[in-house]
């Protein structure tokens, strides 16, 4: 959720309390209590959701970069290895092929190290587990390398599907949000104005708490409290 609609949800989640703290006098005006009601449940909903949604991608993308961190290691260990093979055989094509430096791979955007490890694991299988062995690089690493690589395959997929589904977390929250509004506006507020007379108390508690606050950061980075009646 943004910061306008943790607010407004913070404001729905006021007046569902307040209503609860003054129940019979709710109970006067039976079509606001259904509207309090709703609102309750459209409220939890929404908590549920922002949850789901907020830790959708974050998850994912924690362990992708983990994946990416570990690449990135045996991509400069393999590819040096291949590299010092390629000079004591003499081959400058091998050579140029597989320059990785580490200050280069570091700076790679995840497609071209993805490209740089697919070249590099090519490259290493048609090396002799041998002479493989004979640079540093055992068959075992080998064996690890390739496994966090095809865990990186697969977490590329799941990070798209997660994109999918925050997708379609943010359309539910928003139709959320968008009858909760439509509630609040067009039965709560209306029908809020008879406890002026019959509940002066409420009524007051009611506005503090249909009132939505929140932080607008201006150009110069200063955020100050907005409100905004709703």
């Amino acid at each position: 959720m943004n910061h306008y609609q943790n607010s407004k949800q913070t404001s729905f989640k006021l007046i569902v309390k307040e209503a609860k703290n003054y129940p019979e006098t709710v109970s006067l005006i039976p079509r606001f209590a259904a509207g309090v009601s709703r609102l309750e449940v459209i409220s939890a909903d929404i908590e549920i959701i922002s949850i789901q949604q907020a830790k959708n991608i974050t998850g994912v993308k924690g362990d992708k970069d983990t994946l990416v961190d570990k690449l990135s290691d045996f991509t400069v260990d393999v590819s040096g290895a291949i590299h010092s093979y390629a000079i004591a055989k003499g081959d400058k094509t091998l050579l140029a092929k597989v320059n990785f430096k580490e200050s280069a791979i570091a700076r790679m955007s995840q497609a071209d190290l993805s490209k740089a490890i697919a070249i590099t694991i090519e490259e290493a299988d048609k090396i002799s587990t041998q002479d493989l062995a004979h640079e540093g690089i055992t068959a075992d690493e080998m064996t690890e390398f390739k496994s966090v690589y095809n865990q990186f395959k697969s977490m590329s997929t799941n990070t798209r599907e997660a994109i999918i589904d925050r997708s379609g977390y943010t359309k539910q929250l928003s139709l959320l949000f968008a009858e909760a509004s439509e509630i609040k506006k067009n039965t709560l507020d209306r029908l809020a104005s008879q406890f002026q007379r019959k509940a002066p108390e409420f009524y007051q508690k009611y506005k503090a708490a249909a009132t939505v606050i929140y932080k607008r950061s201006s150009k110069t980075h200063v955020a100050e409290p907005v409100k905004q009646p709703e």
